[in-house]
């Protein structure tokens, strides 16, 4: 009868151990993660706006799809956005980032994370679909067969996912446009 107790209390010690071992590396793990993953962002956000030095975030309103908005500067000057945008795929949030500049011209479109199906909604990150917004003016639908400048190539069985990118650009352009005058007073 002893026998069994002092298994559980092993097993449950050691149990404890791993757990406060894992706890412990997430701890000292999380701040280099967080690190690695605002030096990605940036970088994709230098590829976006490609004549930006620096960019400045912009404090903002309850916006609930624009999670972010960085200026972006080539010394004194305003070049573009930047605008991190999470719209709801079909397999849930897509993170990704959106570049504009200064006439209201998207310049590209990045998807840092999404829960797509793969094989389908997971193409939203092929660069035969990002391509598609580059030099693009807003607003832009989606289309099975793109025919005009303002039209999207939808993804084959990925319509939702292909809707929802595109309306997330259309926001973000949007958004540009109502607000780029009070941010040029941000230096």
């Amino acid at each position: 009868m002893n026998h069994p107790l002092k298994l559980g209390a092993i097993l449950f010690l050691l149990t404890a151990i791993c757990v406060g071992i894992l706890g412990a590396v997430n701890e000292i793990t999380k701040p280099i993660i967080e690190k690695n993953e605002i030096a990605t962002e940036e970088a994709t956000m230098r590829q976006l706006i490609t004549t930006a030095e620096s960019f400045e975030n912009v404090n903002l309103t309850d916006e609930s799809m624009i999670k972010k908005v960085s200026i972006a500067k080539q010394g004194n000057q305003t070049v573009g956005y930047v605008l991190r945008v999470e719209p709801n795929g079909y397999g849930g949030a897509i993170k990704l980032l959106i570049g504009i500049d200064q006439e209201e011209v998207v310049k590209g479109i990045s998807i840092l994370e999404h829960s797509e199906t793969p094989g389908f909604g997971a193409s939203a990150d092929s660069d035969d679909f990002k391509n598609q917004f580059i030099d693009k003016i807003a607003p832009l639908t989606v289309s099975k067969s793109a025919t005009s400048e303002d039209e999207i190539q939808a993804i084959t069985g990925a319509t939702i996912t292909s809707t929802a990118i595109t309306d997330a650009v259309n926001t973000a352009v949007e958004y540009v446009k109502n607000h780029k005058m009070e941010w040029g007073n941000i230096s």
